[in-house]
């Protein structure tokens, strides 16, 4: 806790945002007693933690970003989706292991969907695609620049293909987004109005240079490690 405290202290002094990835109930009551439950930082998973703790994140304006992909893979339990939304905290989504599960935004808000939606019905496409967006943004203290479509932020947009026949014909462009989005829809993505995809490919990104890198990095790693790349290693089980 000494750590953790230390460690806040210096992000609040530099006027940083923080997270911390939290599984076990208790957690939150520690942090809250200590003095560093704070609305700069977000708070990874929290499958374990109680209602009551939810409601202090609430209290204290922190936010919460669940990974249902890694969450459920894992055996951390099931994303807290609509107990968070009951303690009024809007959840954010995040991946956390790319090597583990898919790297793409779209099959994280498709697994927090389901899982969700299944039980009890009250998630709709729309909260989903505001928690990637806007409430992403305001959980990082970006929501005055970016996270909607609004005069005077900075124009971060993603442009997607609807005539793809994956998707073809769109009916409701927000649940298809949600529902049947992927990143090979993507087309056209501007960061603060700089075009950095065009028609699909990537802007000044020598992606056969890129490859390369990947690959030897990839090599050097399985060397190191001892894994061989014939398709005969078996990875050991994951723990939480």
């Amino acid at each position: 806790m000494d750590t953790v405290a230390r460690e806040l202290k210096l992000a609040a002094e530099l006027g940083l945002h923080t997270s911390l990835h939290i599984e076990a109930s208790g957690t939150v009551t520690d942090l809250r007693e200590h003095g560093l439950l704070r609305d700069t930082t977000t708070f990874v998973h929290a499958n374990g933690i109680s209602d009551e703790e939810l409601r202090m994140l609430a209290d204290a304006g922190s936010s919460l970003s669940i990974s249902p992909d890694v969450e459920l893979k894992m055996g951390f339990g099931s994303p807290v989706t609509g107990r968070a939304l009951a303690a009024g905290l809007r959840p954010t989504l995040s991946i956390d292991d790319v090597p583990s599960v898919g790297g793409d935004m779209f099959s994280t808000m498709r697994t927090a969907f389901a899982v969700q939606r299944g039980p009890d019905g009250g998630l709709r496409s729309r909260d989903l695609l505001e928690f990637a967006t806007i409430d992403a943004a305001q959980s990082c203290g970006l929501d005055a620049r970016t996270g909607s479509l609004t005069p005077g932020k900075d124009a971060d947009i993603i442009l997607l293909r609807a005539d793809d026949l994956t998707v073809f014909p769109v009916t409701d462009p927000v649940a298809t987004v949600v529902s049947a989005g992927h990143p090979g829809l993507v087309d056209t993505v501007p960061v603060a109005g700089r075009v950095v995809k065009r028609d699909g490919v990537l802007v000044g990104v020598d992606l056969p240079a890129l490859r390369t890198r990947l690959l030897e990095s990839r090599n050097r790693i399985a060397a190191a490690a001892g894994i061989p790349l014939d398709g005969t290693w078996r990875p050991q089980p994951e723990s939480k």
